[in-house]
């Protein structure tokens, strides 16, 4: 029976990363959200003050930043030079700074050295954008998640607590084209679908359709067993 080593792509605010959580919960695996290394790097390089248009000042400093991270009860925890991060790099300049630093291909190979370590192990659930296609392709399920833009807007928001300004979502949905658009356009590790992964549109999904999808995929790829309760009159 394969190990369980799950890699799952896709667009900024798809739902990604809490239904990952989710799924390893149920499964019972490790999880890594890796898009919160690039943030990390980006909150280095905003704590320093480095021109986020000049590429080789972000390497610099995201070289001389040590990134740790761990898994906890309550998920990943991110410290950068000692100092936790883990909600500072949710911030609104952190999310405007990320696709910069995520563009630089000398910090894009430092971070996928450690996930790639991390995978090591041979089993998990890594949620990315090239998790399937350049950090484990080997995985024995890759899953590209995808949503609509607005209702990737909307979920932001709502998060955010702004769902009911229309102005700040429409703002929400711009930026979330624009990450969209350079994601897939750069030429490192582009975001896109792996040849072998299996799509889930989340866009009319209730979170728990979400996470029954991949589990019950899970335990038909990996042999794992699924048990449900049963009511007897």
């Amino acid at each position: 029976m394969p190990l369980p080593l799950i890699a799952l792509d896709g667009p900024a605010g798809a739902g990604k990363s809490t239904t990952s959580r989710q799924v390893a919960w149920r499964l019972g695996i490790p999880y890594l959200d890796t898009g919160a290394l690039y943030r990390a790097a980006a909150w280095a390089a905003l704590k320093a003050k480095v021109d986020l248009k000049d590429p080789a000042a972000i390497n610099r400093c995201v070289e001389k930043a040590s990134i740790s991270f761990a898994q906890t009860s309550g998920g990943i925890r991110i410290w950068v030079d000692g100092t936790d991060v883990t909600t500072a790099i949710r911030q609104p300049d952190v999310n405007l700074a990320v696709t910069p630093v995520c563009e630089v291909s000398d910090v894009r190979r430092r971070l996928v050295a450690m996930q790639r370590d991390w995978a090591a192990r041979g089993f998990g659930i890594m949620e990315g954008r090239d998790i399937g296609t350049v950090v484990i392709p080997h995985a024995g399920l890759k899953i590209f998640f995808w949503a609509r833009p607005e209702v990737r807007a909307m979920r932001r928001a709502k998060e955010m607590s702004i769902d009911g300004d229309p102005t700040a979502i429409a703002k929400l949905a711009a930026e979330i084209t624009e990450r969209d658009r350079r994601d897939m356009s750069r030429e490192d590790s582009p975001l896109k679908q792996a040849d072998d992964a299996i799509i889930l549109d989340s866009s009319d999904m209730t979170f728990g359709d979400q996470v029954d999808f991949i589990i019950r995929l899970a335990s038909e790829r990996f042999g794992t067993r699924l048990y449900a309760a049963t009511t007897h009159s």
